[in-house]
């Protein structure tokens, strides 16, 4: 039995992670009242995002392995400011 499934399911958790630390340390955040430190949270995504492109690689060619992962961290970096912004538009009394 193939292992590629779970090697893909790591890579598109990992890639939301990286996508969940850019996002906390950019000024427009809307999470935390503050935003966490740059520096960390820059090199924990990027950290995150190289260990994505081991997952997806390891599940595949690694040069698929490679756009697999740019284009789940694409859509992560796109949506995780979206689902936020609808959470706090939901929390928030009209």
């Amino acid at each position: 039995m193939s292992n590629a499934p779970l090697f893909v399911l790591t890579g598109m958790v990992l890639a939301f992670g990286a996508s969940a630390l850019f996002y906390l340390a950019s000024h427009q955040q809307q999470i935390l009242p503050r935003r966490l430190p740059f520096r960390p949270c820059v090199v924990g995504g990027t950290l995150l995002s190289v260990l994505t492109c081991l997952a997806f690689s390891s599940a595949t060619s690694p040069l698929v392995g490679v756009f697999m992962a740019v284009i789940t961290l694409m859509t992560g970096l796109s949506l995780v400011p979206l689902i936020v912004a609808l959470v706090i538009h939901k929390r928030r009394p009209s």
